[in-house]
């Protein structure tokens, strides 16, 4: 069984405000995630959090959060390197 993909509407503010190139590309990405996480995609966990993984595409970041018992990849933020992590 796969794993859906949700967008919180937060992060969906987000990806609006990107240049359009840029959400080609992040849309892209994100369509190709699947646990385990893919090897190719440059993908990181997070320090301090359980769960949270950051996909960097370009000067672009996904944050997101996998569940396992629900079977869900949450994108929580979707932001320039800079502003990302504030």
């Amino acid at each position: 069984m796969s794993y859906e993909i949700f967008f919180t509407t937060k992060a969906e503010k987000q990806l609006t405000r990107l240049a359009h190139t840029d959400v080609k590309k992040v849309i892209q990405k994100v369509g190709t995630l699947t646990v385990p996480l893919p090897q190719n995609l440059d993908i990181r966990k997070m320090v301090n959090t359980p769960n949270f993984y950051r996909l960097r595409i370009g000067k672009v970041r996904v944050l997101f959060e996998v569940d396992d018992k629900t079977q869900e990849i949450w994108i929580r933020k979707i932001k320039y390197r800079g502003a990302v992590y504030k």
